[in-house]
């Protein structure tokens, strides 16, 4: 088994010439066999090899721990279709830790439109026994939906399920598999209950993929966006007594390479003291994004419709925000320039004390929006200390360390911050990555996080010339998920350090596939 791509909990696991997750009894050469004797819970087939199942017999319903039925190689999801949602989310929860990463985990009899959020929750096999079922009784399958028709046939609706599994496989693939997912949340009721009581779960557990999101209405809830909400309360501007400016996001991402961020920032740079201002773009679903944080997953791989209305929801959203910034603590003064959201904004922030300008501006952007900018900027701007280049590169170093490591920023924040954002560099221990869209670490900076408490990955005692490969872990030390930075040690040596491709417990488990993708050598 060799496993070629992680979204959420989800994998897509190399097996016998297939890729997982598979259908039993619609794709090629994957099927169940009967049980032949008492006590025996079958088999199955997968190409050439046959699989166990446990001896308990499928469908026990049980709501207790163990939930899962286990053999040598399966573990079966005891009554995923007819738990309910809370208690299946419960299940799925736990189900990766009792069954390990070598064995398959089976979800039996669940309907089409419950595989992609399944898959997206760990779930590698399904079978078509619904399938089987709907075609009886005079349904087909349509991208996972069941619609009525007398002269469907089973065998028809096999191969929709086998294409619909395609489909899944390819989301998972190319990072989409959650997009998937909300589409057919949308107009299903136990997907959409499922996908809501999965979302700390995921926040949590789930990889880190750095893909762009096409924001819709259950956007809100993606495990990316309610990280970034979250990570916010880490983030302190770059100094203090400065000017909270408030601009409209941009199509283009990031931000500043918009053409009306550009001309945004040409305004500001004729302003005396303009690096005492602080520019925060306004969007939704992410809610804030402060300039030192525009290149990071998922401000920069994000698109979403503008319509220029806020509802409800986003009005919320912007307010708690707002109270993780701390505004009436962190700024002097707020200028509001977000075109559409000003006045929402502006209310409150007045509601948390603070004094602010609205500029007024409908087109931001325009001849006439940027005058107002101007104007409202140099009036914000009287009676504000003045802050240096390299004061305001400091802060910004300090805050982008912060978001990205947390507790561990403050042993790289001992090295001198070098170069302006987002050209920035910490000594010798970090260096601005546009891929990553923060602080790459050096082999040296790997070195500082691990005496601090990082993230280790141990590997055997060989010449390591490009990416670390499972075969080559002996073990893990540490907090992290797929997705983070983490440092390779040998002989009790930092010897590389890169971005992890696997689950903690799922790189020591594993005998093939690519443990660490490495960025930086000693």
């Amino acid at each position: 088994m060799e496993p070629f791509a992680h979204e959420g909990m989800g994998r897509l696991l190399g097996l016998q010439g297939r890729c997982t997750p598979l259908v039993l009894g619609a794709d090629a050469g994957a099927k169940l066999l009967p049980v032949s004797e008492l006590g025996n819970g079958g088999a199955l087939k997968l190409g050439r090899r046959k699989l166990e199942l446990p001896p308990q017999p499928l469908g026990r319903d049980t709501t207790q721990a163990p939930f899962l039925a286990v053999s040598n190689e399966i573990a079966v999801v005891d009554g995923a279709a007819s738990h309910n949602p809370r208690k299946l989310v419960e299940m799925l929860t736990v189900a990766r830790k009792e069954a390990g990463w070598q064995r398959l985990l089976y979800a039996p009899a669940v309907e089409p439109a419950e595989m992609p959020l399944l898959a997206y929750l760990g779930v590698d096999l399904f079978d078509s026994l619904t399938t089987e079922l709907r075609s009886a009784a005079g349904f087909r399958l349509e991208q996972g939906d069941w619609i009525p028709d007398a002269k469907v046939t089973s065998a028809g609706n096999r191969k929709a399920l086998a294409t619909w599994l395609a489909r899944i496989r390819t989301a998972l693939e190319q990072g989409i598999l959650r997009e998937l997912v909300e589409r057919t949340a949308l107009h299903n009721p136990r997907v959409t209950q499922l996908l809501h009581h999965s979302r700390n779960f995921l926040e949590t557990k789930g990889v880190h993929r750095t893909t762009k999101i096409r924001a819709g209405a259950l956007s809100f809830d993606h495990p990316a966006v309610v990280e970034w909400r979250r990570r916010l309360e880490r983030f302190a501007p770059p100094a203090e007594g400065m000017v909270l400016l408030l601009l409209p996001c941009s199509a283009r991402k990031p931000y500043h390479w918009s053409n009306s961020h550009r001309r945004f920032h040409r305004t500001l740079r004729s302003l005396n003291n303009w690096l005492a201002l602080h520019v925060v773009s306004v969007t939704s679903p992410l809610g804030l994004v402060p300039r030192e944080l525009e290149m990071l997953h998922p401000a920069a791989h994000y698109d979403v419709g503008v319509t220029g209305y806020w509802d409800a929801n986003e009005r919320e959203m912007f307010g708690r925000q707002l109270e993780r910034l701390r505004p009436e603590h962190n700024y002097k003064k707020a200028v509001v320039h977000a075109g559409s959201a000003s006045k929402m904004l502006t209310v409150l922030l007045q509601e948390r004390g603070i004094e602010v300008l609205d500029t007024g501006a409908e087109r931001p952007a325009s001849g006439a929006g940027l005058n107002a900018l101007g104007a409202a900027c140099r009036t914000a701007l009287r009676g504000v200390a003045s802050l240096s280049g390299h004061n305001r590169s400091r802060g910004e170093a300090t805050g982008l360390a912060q978001v990205q490591f947390g507790e561990l920023a403050a042993s790289l924040l001992t090295a001198p911050v070098q170069g302006r954002w987002p050209r920035l560099r910490l000594g010798d221990l970090a260096n601005f990555s546009p891929r990553i869209g923060g602080f790459a670490l050096t082999v040296q900076g790997a070195a500082k996080l691990v005496e601090a408490g990082g993230p280790v990955i141990e590997a055997g005692k060989f010449q390591l010339r490009g990416d670390l490969f499972a075969a080559g872990v002996t073990g893990v030390r540490g907090e992290f998920r797929n997705g983070d930075q983490v440092a390779v040690e040998q002989g009790g040596e930092i010897t590389a350090v890169g971005i992890a491709r696997m689950a903690p417990r799922e790189m020591v488990t594993m005998e093939r596939g690519l443990a660490v993708e490495v960025r930086n050598r000693g």
